[in-house]
């Protein structure tokens, strides 16, 4: 079983050497593959802690969202590339994250509201106490190109949250590319979304880890108990794009703020589902606030929270 580094490809070992702790992968069983089969992905994400779902989720649009995404960040390179470079994990600024993705094109509003994510949302995330929509807790995307360096591995919530029993986040990955370890596929933990005392980000614990190892179209499903990283590209030429996506339940605050983020314009006509899901309706658990304060542009596409979808 393959390991992989926390910090840049070229201090592995040191790192390694390092730690006062090393925790090695010790996960009994294969490791989740891909699969078209909703069942076992679901099964797969219980016993591992993810999963990877093939030819599920806009199969004819992912060169479209490649192409997007180029265009894009090339776009915000010419007018200053500090807009997509300054990932804080990458000191060399070769990562490229891309965020307001729903203002750039339809396709990524189209992702959001895909049949099978919300039928795994609810799989992760269970009822909501008076059946009010979930929210879009994050989207961006990452691309990584040669001599990106890896991310640390980390939870998608916070560090200091112990003892967490159940998922807060039902977290997905859209591989635009092929992932694979030599250009940089997320790098997960199995079977450390199981454990009470999950993480140490301080540096004094270096967490061993293994590729997710993907076909470009499918979708990396976890959650916000599972340790993971953005893996180094060590690859001579080769990228590899993602859109990196979570949703959260009505209580919890989301990562972005959508209305106060994307041009109001972008909902005209969207599907009463994702004006729920980014977060443009007033009820939070049987609380109704109005918008008063919002301009009439933000009202007029305010919706009520409650699910149909």
């Amino acid at each position: 079983m393959s390991v992989g580094n926390t910090l840049s490809v070229d201090e592995y070992k040191v790192g390694r050497n390092k730690a006062a702790m090393v925790v090695p992968v010790d996960f009994q069983g294969p490791l989740p593959q891909p699969t078209p089969d909703l069942e076992t992905a679901k099964a797969n994400l219980e016993r591992a802690g993810y999963a990877i779902l093939t030819g599920a989720v806009l199969p004819d649009k992912v060169e479209l969202a490649r192409q997007v995404l180029a265009s894009e960040i090339a776009k915000e390179e010419a007018a200053d590339v500090n807009r997509v470079s300054q990932f804080f994990v990458d000191p060399d600024a070769k990562n490229r994250r891309l965020d307001r993705l729903p203002d750039r094109h339809p396709v990524f509003l189209e992702l959001l509201e895909q049949p099978v994510l919300l039928d795994m949302v609810k799989h992760i995330l269970g009822p909501t106490v008076l059946n009010e929509s979930y929210l879009v807790q994050s989207l961006d995307a990452n691309v990584t190109h040669p001599g990106s360096g890896a991310q640390f591995i980390h939870l998608d919530g916070s560090g200091g949250t112990r003892h967490q029993a159940v998922p807060y986040q039902a977290r997905f990955i859209w591989c635009l590319d092929a992932f694979d370890e030599e250009n940089g596929a997320t790098r997960v933990v199995p079977g450390s979304h199981q454990w009470n005392d999950r993480v140490d980000i301080s540096g004094a614990t270096f967490y061993e880890s293994v590729p997710a190892v993907a076909p470009a179209g499918s979708l990396i499903i976890y959650t916000d108990m599972l340790l993971h990283g953005t893996g180094a590209n060590i690859s001579a030429d080769r990228q590899r794009a993602s859109i990196n996506f979570g949703y959260c339940p009505p209580w919890c605050r989301p990562l972005t703020n959508f209305p106060l983020v994307l041009d109001p314009r972008t909902m005209e006509g969207a599907s009463r589902t994702l004006r729920q899901l980014l977060a443009y309706s007033s009820v939070v658990n049987g609380f109704d606030y109005p918008w008063n304060s919002a301009s009439e542009e933000l009202r007029s596409i305010s919706v009520p929270a409650t699910i149909e979808y």
